[in-house]
């Protein structure tokens, strides 16, 4: 994949960008990163705050693949934006960034005793979030990640609280995770294209936060689609939920641990 990546100060949404591009026939690999956004969005629409300081970036994608192979797409990404997060953070934390089914990238903090993520208390802290959104043909792919802690304390929105890459001993910029998680996303994209998400089903699982863990999931009206033990995630990125009588494949929804 040929990527072409654009940096501006400030957008409204990166996401938006994209879709622009796509509408204009732009081919795939064509990447736009801001350092600010003032109507930034995640998954499902959700508000992504964006000040100065963090990673906020989408690529366009062309992949020529069935419909149904798609949602595993936004799994992938996840998996890419693991590893460039654990290859840059301490050495101590980066066993602890774990994947949260469908789209976070988080860090684990239960009895993990580190001073600048303390005032955030221990349990899942969020450190980034993608979105997947189809859009006349092509893919928009949207990563927002939270690199540097933000001088002033902003509200976010949503249940989970944010944590910071500075706060897990990153000391570079945002740049630099955009060029690690690129670099990853190209290799892992290749061969996603080539030999579908079962490639990669192995690492997914190995760093599943949610793996072996008790959880009840629901659709965004709130409506319980499954509760039980979590098994793991399958090829077709299907999350594997065992209510003690069977083992259902949830194909999305939001995962509440209980």
């Amino acid at each position: 994949m040929d990527l072409r990546l654009s940096t501006y100060e400030e957008l409204e949404s990166t996401n938006l960008e994209v879709k622009r591009a796509i509408e204009a026939g732009e081919p795939e690999g064509f990447a736009v990163r801001a350092l600010r956004q003032t109507g930034g969005y995640g998954r499902q629409g959700r508000t992504w705050v964006s000040p100065d300081g963090g990673l906020y970036l989408s690529l366009l994608l062309r992949p020529n693949v069935s419909v149904e192979k798609l949602p595993t797409l936004s799994l992938v990404a996840g998996l890419a934006v693991r590893e460039a997060v654990a290859a840059l953070v301490g050495e101590t934390c980066a066993d602890q960034v774990k994947l949260k089914w469908p789209n976070d990238v988080v860090f684990d903090a239960e009895l993990f005793e580190l001073d600048a993520v303390a005032s955030e208390g221990s349990g899942l802290l969020k450190i980034a979030g993608i979105s997947l959104e189809l859009h006349r043909g092509a893919v928009c792919l949207g990563v927002g990640v939270n690199v540097a802690r933000p001088r002033q304390q902003i509200a976010v929105e949503g249940k989970n609280r944010p944590t910071y890459l500075g706060d897990l001993g990153y000391e570079g910029a945002a740049e630099e995770v955009a060029d690690a998680f690129l670099r990853i996303f190209a290799m892992r994209y290749d061969a996603w294209l080539t030999d579908g998400f079962e490639s990669m089903l192995e690492p997914y699982n190995e760093h599943s936060y949610l793996l072996g863990r008790t959880v009840r999931v629901c659709d965004m009206a709130g409506n319980v689609l499954a509760a039980g033990a979590v098994k793991g995630s399958d090829s077709q990125g299907r999350l594997l939920v065992d209510d003690g009588t069977c083992v259902m494949p949830v194909s999305s929804g939001e995962a509440h641990v209980l």
